[in-house]
């Protein structure tokens, strides 16, 4: 296929957008009558003939003909992708893809691991791009299968097509079994994403240490560290979203299925035994109901005139904003000064409590999480009996853990 040219693509584009919109809604197994129809019910009488048309689509490599049919045509990938990007029509990543991801990540960290003890600067940057590049696509495939995700629970909510209960359930089904379930696992502090992007920053602090006096190429895993602690915040929040929107009609639709389920069940009960097989009032304890207790009209009436003359109190005025309280935060380089500095520790979880006591719990276990994928030193474990720590918060029940610095 020859270089095709931007200008031209886009002039071609902007030019037939309408076009363009038709065949990104068939997208697949366009037949040549049906294209040649498209073509002429979008062209404008300034526009050329449409075969002319036809073929500039395919020169521009816009379709292509299809591999299932003769005669037939669709539209090539990256244009699908592209007019879906520009549309907001996106697709759900499945977790294979993301681990596959995660696989070429592992790779290119060890590689640049190599080139960081060989100090080769031009072989570090051409790694770190790949990897960048990597971390790029996690992330915007992590946020388009958020807007799938979004998408797709508008649509059954509103449920212009009329589906059934089973039917939106299955869909709903789909959804959290391909999608939210094994990401909520690879999310997971003890799982493999949190494990090899935690190796991967190690890695990358390592390389702007030996790289100090390079700037260029320091810059570079700077700007690294940066894009994968992006990922992590937008991949976490991106599978909070899609939690926040699916789950609660993830359990409505649960709760309809098995009300219809039981009503079923009823009926055919009532259909074979009659009505009375069911012992409604028994089960559901049936009782009359009378009003009683209620205001009468002379006694609503006195207390209505009562409220007529009540003048309301002036509101209080209003607090002065207060500066946000941010000593449950606990800084990274503030962490990594001391934790260098306090190494060895004989129980990492009583110190972070002792250095951070208002820090938050979700602040102590990441920074305990550090502690134990050995990026301070050797972990041991003293004894196996629990304990527990005590915090503002909460509690935590576990192992004493001790860090010991790494013979150098």
């Amino acid at each position: 296929m020859a270089i095709i040219s931007p200008l031209t693509f886009f002039r071609f584009a902007a030019d037939h957008s309408e076009l363009l919109e038709r065949l990104y809604e068939k997208r697949s197994r366009l037949t040549e009558a049906e294209l040649r129809e498209f073509v002429c019910v979008n062209r404008k009488d300034t526009d050329p003939a449409p075969q002319h048309i036809i073929n500039q689509l395919e020169e521009l490599g816009i379709i292509e003909p299809s591999p299932e049919a003769t005669a037939a045509y669709e539209m090539r990938r990256p244009v699908a992708q592209l007019m879906a990007y520009l549309l907001h029509e996106y697709r759900l990543t499945s977790v294979e893809v993301i681990q596959a991801y995660l696989t070429d990540l592992q790779q290119l960290g060890n590689s640049l691991d190599n080139t960081i003890v060989g100090k080769d600067g031009a072989v570090a940057v051409r790694l770190l791009a790949d990897a960048a590049d990597e971390v790029e696509r996690m992330r915007q495939d992590s946020s388009h299968s958020r807007e799938a995700v979004v998408a797709e629970v508008i649509k059954l909510k509103a449920n212009k097509t009329s589906l059934a209960v089973k039917e939106r359930l299955a869909r709903v089904n789909y959804l959290w079994t391909r999608y939210m379930v094994p990401l909520r696992d690879m999310l997971d502090v003890h799982k493999e994403m949190e494990r090899q992007l935690d190796t991967l920053n190690t890695i990358l602090a390592h390389g702007e240490s030996v790289f100090e006096f390079d700037l260029a190429v320091q810059r570079e895993f700077i700007a690294l560290k940066s894009r994968v602690l992006r990922l992590r915040k937008e991949i976490a929040v991106d599978f909070k979203e899609s939690i926040k929107e699916l789950l609660p009609l993830h359990d409505q639709l649960h709760r309809e299925s098995a009300v219809s389920q039981g009503a079923a069940c009823a009926l055919q009960l009532i259909k074979r035994n009659g009505l009375a097989s069911l012992s409604l009032p028994k089960r559901l304890a049936i009782s009359s109901w009378r009003t009683d207790g209620l205001f009468a009209d002379e006694a609503l009436r006195s207390y209505l005139l009562a409220l007529k003359g009540y003048t309301p109190k002036l509101p209080p005025p209003l607090v002065q904003v207060q500066e946000k309280d941010l000593s449950n935060i606990i800084l990274a380089d503030d962490f990594v000064a001391k934790a260098q500095k306090a190494i060895p520790l004989d129980d990492a979880l009583e110190w972070l409590i002792t250095e951070y006591p208002k820090a938050a719990p979700e602040q102590l276990l990441r920074c305990y999480a550090r502690l134990y994928y050995g990026e301070f030193g050797q972990v041991k474990f003293n004894s196996g009996e629990e304990k527990t720590y005590k915090t503002k918060a909460c509690s935590f029940l576990a192992v004493p853990m001790g860090v010991t610095k790494d013979a150098n």
